[in-house]
């Protein structure tokens, strides 16, 4: 890979260099879609696009987090999904079992049953707090390489000259080189 302008360029089946890009070289966010309806695809590959334009991933490192940004989003807005439309059969199912209530008393119920099968399943909870520690960790580290590759932009890129450098331990200087 070599730096051209202000992307990452990768090699392409017939040898020329292109811009990295989250929809094309991102692996992780696809693998999210196995499952998932061509709605949520379609609005996937919108989510991957509007994240490549706002990150411009400078390298490969920032595409890697770009991309596990994106597989954890992704993951999180499906998890959300599956559990609504789970908790919406399960109010079907239950308001149907008990249907001869009155409407107040059904409502009650079911509401109670579903808040305590979903209360009861703390690793929906959990795998939903891993996955928002996740993005967070990632969005720091991209905010942190981005503000590092503008500081080297900022000097002119220039590596330094070599120099001599010294560790000094106690009293004595040892050379480098």
């Amino acid at each position: 890979m070599s730096e051209q302008g202000n992307g990452t360029t990768t090699k392409n089946g017939n040898g020329t260099n292109r811009p990295w890009n989250l929809a094309e070289d991102g692996m992780l966010w696809k693998t999210v879609l196995d499952y998932a309806t061509s709605d949520f695809r379609e609005q996937a590959q919108a989510f991957v696009a509007q994240l490549q334009e706002s990150a411009q991933p400078a390298d490969a490192l920032q595409g890697l987090l770009l991309d596990r940004i994106a597989a954890g989003h992704l993951r999180k807005q499906l998890m959300l999904e599956v559990e609504a439309a789970a908790i919406e059969d399960t109010k079907l199912n239950e308001a149907a079992r008990y249907s001869g209530c009155t409407a107040e008393a059904e409502k009650r119920i079911v509401d109670a049953h579903v808040q305590h099968l979903w209360f009861r399943k703390g690793e929906v909870l959990r795998y939903e707090a891993l996955l928002d520690q996740a993005l967070h960790r990632d969005l720091i580290l991209l905010m942190q390489l981005k503000k590092a590759a503008s500081a080297a932009l900022a000097l002119g890129a220039k590596k330094p000259p070599k120099s001599d450098r010294r560790l000094i331990e106690g009293a004595s200087e040892v050379q480098l080189g």
